[in-house]
């Protein structure tokens, strides 16, 4: 039986909330700098998965790496300024 465009959107939907739920992870997380393996070892992740992942955050301006200490990296979360009402 064929997937109507609402099965597949309800689908798409569940799919995508576990990577949402990691995303905050991420960023509640770096509320101060930590490294890529304490933010993949935390999340159950591989070294390849919490790097695409804080790569692709690197690419919407939600995470920066601070500083690499001789293998590690260090990441922090950018501050955006906004004018809260």
């Amino acid at each position: 039986m064929p997937k109507t465009g609402g099965e597949n959107g309800r689908a798409m939907h569940r799919r995508n909330s576990p990577a949402e739920a990691r995303r905050r992870y991420i960023l509640d997380a770096l509320e101060r700098p930590r490294t890529q393996a304490e933010l993949r070892d935390a999340l159950g992740m591989s070294n390849s998965g919490i790097l695409h992942l804080l790569r692709r955050m690197e690419r919407e301006g939600l995470v920066r790496p601070a500083e690499r200490v001789c293998c590690t990296r260090i990441w922090e979360r950018m501050i955006k300024s906004a004018t809260r009402s």
